[in-house]
């Protein structure tokens, strides 16, 4: 095995220290793309037609589940790569980010082309309707192909994040920011596309991301050509952790699917409530997003190293910093809603459901940045099973029967108390056995699954 003079770069210094820098750096990311997203909806309330921000509520459900399949095939490259690298085996990382970046090709393909071709019948699935389902089709129609070079992309800012380098990781998102920032109100407003405007420049940007993804692991000597010996050694050693993965990922956006369906009842208006504080949530949590793609990594190279105090550690500091984090966002998001009430030029209805969120259930993502951490923490040290267990639970028994519970006895607000509360209720449990399970890792194979002695509680 050929190895590397370079360590790996969470081997040493406070965990702490690597958190926040690499949750920073994934952040300013994220938040550059969510914010995209977010003026993107600030653009077409601006049009003043209802149905336009339902269809883009309507179309943002179905853009998540695809956006989920490639965060769990991106954890699948960073988990094993960054083992391979806390080894400090570099020739096999090369063979694995190739091997990936096969698997991820033709599995996106397979996804993108089904989901253009069903699209329709989704979004009805989901309750749009009318020139609300012409015009959520027409957004997805545009968007669906960059599917398949964006999840690269985002493998490739994953990998960045396996090798330390938070620059690295931080500029593939943020080029396909700033491209979509400078072409959404040229194409919205000066070219008079609106929605289909908006849909163009967001394929810019997820091809900017492929592109500059791609270079940067270029640049680094991390890219080879997939070898075919290679790919039939490495398919089920990613797979047992990208299937799992993709499934605890996947889990997230049916039951949002549920949540929206749940919404429909309510009218437009509940649904473009809906997709409001969907892109509040992006922005005002975006370090709890981004703090999911950097504990993996962190955790994996240490695993890798056989330091297990420091794996544990992660844990505890991910805790600190969500805890901390959510009480400066919530307060923020208390003092900010009127103002955000009027930027978007709520309806009634949708203001009341903006109120609360920002006068109370925000305070739900301290539960939601926990699952995040325990599940990202599952898949990078060998329990994938685990995550996709907790994932599951939470999308269907938390989530179906609290949401139609909500919505019976409360109406529109009840559908997101009730979701709040089954996510509560599960991150807690998460926590619990993530805490059980780190206090029993054992060593780790050069390669690529664990021999521990504590079963999993879905491996059992």
């Amino acid at each position: 095995m050929t190895t590397s003079k370079a360590p790996a770069g969470y081997l040493a210094g406070p965990v702490s220290k690597h958190i926040h820098r690499m949750t920073l750096s994934g952040g300013l990311g994220l938040l550059a793309l969510f914010t995209v997203d977010f003026v993107d909806l600030f653009f077409i309330s601006l049009l003043g037609e209802r149905e336009l921000a339902a269809a883009v509520g309507f179309a943002a459900t179905i853009l998540f589940f695809c956006q989920s399949l490639s965060i769990g095939l991106t954890i699948a490259v960073g988990a094993t790569v960054s083992r391979a690298l806390g080894a400090n085996h570099v020739e096999r990382a090369r063979e694995l980010i190739a091997s990936s970046f096969v698997l991820i090709l033709v599995i996106t393909t397979l996804v993108a082309g089904s989901v253009f071709w069903w699209r329709d019948a989704l979004l009805t699935l989901l309750g749009a309707e009318g020139y609300t389902l012409e015009q959520a089709s027409s957004y997805l129609a545009i968007i669906l192909p960059s599917f398949v070079p964006v999840s690269i992309g985002m493998a490739a800012g994953g990998v960045m994040r396996a090798k330390g380098d938070a620059k690295g990781a931080l500029w593939v998102t943020l080029s396909g920011a700033i491209v979509n920032a400078i072409f959404d109100p040229i194409l919205i407003f000066a070219l008079n596309l609106e929605l289909t405007g908006a849909a163009i420049a967001s394929a810019m940007a997820r091809l900017t991301i492929f592109a500059y993804g791609v270079s940067k692991l270029y640049k680094y000597s991390l890219l080879s050509w997939p070898d075919p010996a290679a790919l039939r050694r490495d398919t089920p050693a990613i797979s047992s952790i990208a299937v799992p993965s993709v499934f605890t990922n996947l889990a997230t956006p049916i039951g949002l699917a549920f949540v929206t369906a749940s919404m429909a009842q309510f009218g437009d208006a509940a649904i473009a409530g809906l997709a409001i504080i969907t892109r509040l949530q992006q922005v005002a949590f975006v370090a709890l997003f981004a703090l999911s793609g950097a504990v993996g990594p962190i955790a994996g190279q240490n695993w890798g190293a056989q330091s297990y105090d420091r794996v544990s550690a992660v844990l505890t500091e991910s805790i600190r910093f969500i805890a901390g984090y959510c009480l400066v966002v919530c307060l923020a998001l208390a003092a900010l809603t009127q103002p955000i009430i009027w930027a978007f030029q709520a309806s009634a209805q949708a203001a009341e459901l903006i109120r609360w969120f920002t006068l109370g259930l925000s305070a739900v993502f301290v539960f939601n940045g926990i699952t995040f951490v325990t599940n990202a923490l599952f898949n990078n040290l060998g329990a994938p099973k685990t995550s996709t267990l907790f994932n599951v639970l939470k999308a269907t028994l938390f989530t179906v029967p609290f949401v139609w519970l909500g919505a019976r006895w409360l109406g529109a607000p009840g559908v997101l108390i009730g979701q709040g509360l089954g996510s509560a209720i599960i991150a807690l449990a998460g926590w619990y056995w993530c805490r059980r399970y780190l206090g029993n890792l054992q060593p780790a194979p050069t390669g690529e699954r664990s021999s521990e002695s504590f079963t999993p509680l879905s491996e059992r």
